[in-house]
């Protein structure tokens, strides 16, 4: 098809009079210096002639360049149909998962099917198998509704719990309103203005008969018939109880109607910088790891989603838990980056031993499906826990990821071997000092008190397995380093405190010198907490991480703390402390 001319003119630009007289006048110049080189002035300064020739032609060049253009055809030059881009909006991003899961590689992808929290009906809830598929139910965005009386953690014996828990409450009202004068009372150094909690039962819950069987050696004497004498041989005193007690009942008052425990209400995530480093207020949304410290305090005395008197309490707290569980398993809840992976090991720690201390076959599905998540977070070559799934590992995060693990294996619960080779990976790369017994935050770092008392009870932890060999060499190096920096009121550390007070009580087997650092550590410790405790039975949030976590988080770990005496059962048995030359019980 031929076409009409005035394509050829708009294909040089020539659609204007404008342009049509520019290209006339070039051409004419461009005739004219032809017709020169055919005459004497081609043979006269030829290098004044070549630099005029060289720029004209840039001329041309530049001109002719203006009238390229970029799309096909010209403008009004034939029928071309013009080509139509329809943009379309993008799908929209579902704010319930994070975004660290939709840019994960696919060989970091876990190998089994993710588990499921289960249906609410617990009467009628099948046990799910490990390996099968199971129907994702969408994590609720909204709180939990208020739980008066659960049905997925009905106790047995409910009616006769709350009788009791009546009966110790008109008890306490009746002892709080005409004091003994023979027992003392609490430091006060809270405001004066608040009201102190009333004590709860003194008494732990007894194991019943039907789970005394099934019921792991390591959490037997938290229900031994004779544990205030247990308390007594081994370093705590009716004080320490007491405060025990105290802590619970504040405990029990702070619990919202849903279940958990807010911790922005206490003062969680009001914290940006500590140890140099800005944290962006995590912990203001962690109420599923607060939640989980809490219920751990109550599970370290004995009391369980079963049978005592805080059995309404743990009941709400699971089913709080159970609530907000995700469909991958994980129980981070709202929870920041910086704080996810604290608040999921610390609730699944929670689920895991209150499965293990009961053997509630409606706790196993949220426990198992909470494991698995904790498996697929972990660093294949690494062996650590961070962030997100990929990071490498640091040893803060080692320690409660291994805790919650560990229950799982009390509760039964099968953990791959390959999980705990890839631990001891950690630990190893972690490790200073000259015998190894030190250990860093991070492998490219140095040495701190609070990591090497995290790691040394992470390695008590490992004790019996296959591939680890525990040595005295980097024990004793530890307890050493632990022992420079003893409890004291001035600075109040209480993430430190809880992980030396299990390492150093568990380490008391090892040796004299052991013993005694022991002996020391836990009058400074005992101490030191009564001395703080304040009138309603909580501590100050004004420790070293207590603006992250709240003063849930400092009453909770202060009262697992003063639970060790009984708290875990070591298989090579505690030294006792009573009758040792020195040694006295703290009182207050």
């Amino acid at each position: 098809m031929t076409r009409p001319p005035t394509y050829l003119l708009a294909s040089w630009g020539l659609t204007s009079s404008t342009w049509l007289i520019l290209w006339s006048v070039l051409a004419a110049i461009t005739i004219l210096l032809i017709v020169l080189l055919r005459t004497r002035w081609s043979n006269t300064r030829p290098m004044r002639k070549c630099a005029i020739l060289s720029l004209w032609v840039h001329v041309l060049l530049a001109l002719a360049a203006t009238t390229v253009h970029i799309v096909s055809g010209a403008p009004d030059a034939g029928a071309d149909k013009p080509i139509r881009v329809t943009v379309l909006a993008a799908m929209p991003v579902s704010n319930d998962e994070p975004l660290e899961e939709e840019i994960t590689p696919d060989w970091e992808q876990p190998k089994q099917t993710a588990l499921v929290a289960p249906e609410p009906d617990p009467l009628e809830m099948p046990e799910p198998d490990l390996l099968e598929a199971v129907v994702e139910v969408p994590a609720p965005q909204e709180p939990a509704p208020p739980l008066e009386a659960p049905s997925l953690l009905a106790a047995p014996e409910t009616v006769e719990a709350e009788t009791k828990s009546e009966q110790v409450d008109a008890a306490l009202v009746e002892k709080t309103a005409t004091p003994s004068e023979s027992e003392p009372e609490l430091a006060t150094t809270g405001s004066p203005t608040e009201t102190p909690t009333p004590e709860p039962a003194p008494d732990a819950p007894s194991v019943p008969n039907d789970l005394q069987s099934t019921l792991p050696s390591a959490y037997a004497d938290r229900f031994a018939p004779n544990r205030n004498q247990l308390v007594e041989q081994r370093g705590g005193s009716e004080q320490t109880e007491r405060a025990v007690r105290a802590a619970l009942g504040w405990l029990a008052n702070a619990q919202s109607r849903n279940g958990g425990w807010d911790a922005s209400r206490f003062g969680a995530g009001q914290e940006r910088v500590v140890l140099g480093h800005n944290r962006r207020g995590a912990g203001a949304n962690a109420d599923m790891g607060i939640s989980g410290l809490a219920l751990l305090a109550f599970l370290g005395s004995g009391h369980t989603h079963l049978r005592g008197p805080y059995a309404k309490e743990v009941a709400n707290g699971l089913e709080y838990l159970r609530q907000h569980q995700r469909a991958d398993g994980s129980l981070y809840g709202e929870a920041q980056l910086f704080a996810r992976m604290y608040c999921h090991s610390m609730a699944t720690f929670a689920v895991c031993e209150a499965y293990a201390l009961t053997g509630d076959p409606r706790l196993e599905p949220m426990a198992r499906a909470a494991v698995g998540y904790t498996l697929s977070m972990q660093h294949p070559t690494d062996g650590g826990w961070r962030y997100r799934r990929g990071d490498t590992g640091d040893t803060s995060q080692l320690g409660w990821q291994l805790m919650a693990l560990k229950s799982a294996q009390l509760a039964n619960l099968e953990i791959p071997a390959v999980t705990w080779t890839r631990v001891e990976r950690f630990l190893r790369r972690v490790k200073r000092g000259h015998a190894g017994g030190l250990a860093a935050y991070r492998p490219e770092g140095p040495p701190s008190r609070t990591m090497t008392a995290e790691a040394l009870f992470c390695r008590q932890l490992l004790q019996g397995k296959e591939t680890f060999n525990f040595d005295p060499a980097p024990s004793l190096e530890a307890t050493q380093s632990i022992a420079k920096e003893l409890p004291t009121a001035n600075r109040r550390n209480l993430y430190f405190w809880y992980y030396a007070t299990l390492a150093l009580h568990r380490n008391q087997h090892q040796s004299a010198d052991a013993v005694a650092v022991w002996d020391d550590w836990n009058h400074a410790l005992t101490t030191t907490l009564l001395e703080t405790q304040q009138d309603d039975g909580s501590w100050s949030k004004t420790t070293v991480w207590g603006g992250y976590g709240g003063k849930v988080y400092t009453t909770a770990l202060s009262t697992m703390c003063l639970e060790v005496y009984y708290r875990y059962n070591p298989a090579e048995g505690p030294r006792e402390l009573a009758g040792r030359k020195g040694w006295k019980s703290v009182h207050r």
